[in-house]
């Protein structure tokens, strides 16, 4: 079997976790997890560890954006963002349900303990919540680019300060109103 971003580096039997066989290349570092292995490791290992929070990370993940085909079978996998402000997707196949995770990207998830969570990555609900976490950030870089970063801040915190507060429509209708002091 070969690795589906070197094309000719074979992979070699390895683990990502003590219970967790994967098949590794040497050469670009990504990991093949066969699905069948990566259910049998869920399945030991109890709880769904709760999710940390996103922080900067110092290692270097490199985002492929051709599609790859399944080391295993040869089908086209499927990317599925992983979101949760990590930046990165994972290439599934379809057909015998294994994944491909590129370097470090794995140990990016083992730290937000969203390792046990790539069947979730699968689902509907999950893709659409990273979805809309993408575009989020893409309208925050458009508003930043509009506004200037300072003045970007400075109106998401009146924003905020207004969505709590009980006048919040007559303060509106204040700063719309092009002479409020007009009688």
């Amino acid at each position: 079997m070969n690795c589906p971003i070197c094309i000719v580096a074979p992979l070699s039997l390895g683990s990502l976790e003590s219970s967790l066989s994967s098949q590794n290349c040497a050469r670009c570092g990504g990991n093949w997890i066969p699905g069948a292995q990566y259910w049998k490791w869920l399945e030991n290992q109890g709880e769904n560890l709760p999710e940390v929070d996103a922080q900067t990370s110092d290692l270097p993940i490199s985002e492929p954006t051709a599609h790859l085909d399944c080391p295993e079978c040869k089908w086209r996998m499927v990317k599925y963002m992983v979101g949760r402000g990590t930046g990165f997707s994972l290439d599934h196949c379809h057909s015998c349900k294994g994944i491909w995770l590129d370097k470090n990207e794995w140990e990016v998830l083992r730290k937000r303990n969203l390792h046990d969570d790539l069947n979730s990555m699968l689902t509907e609900f999950w893709q659409s919540e990273a979805l809309k976490e993408e575009r989020r950030k893409r309208f925050e870089r458009i508003n930043q680019t509009k506004f200037g970063a300072e003045d970007y801040a400075e109106i998401k915190r009146i924003r905020d300060w207004l969505e709590g507060h009980d006048k919040k429509h007559e303060l509106l209708a204040y700063l719309t109103d092009d002479d409020p002091l007009n009688v």
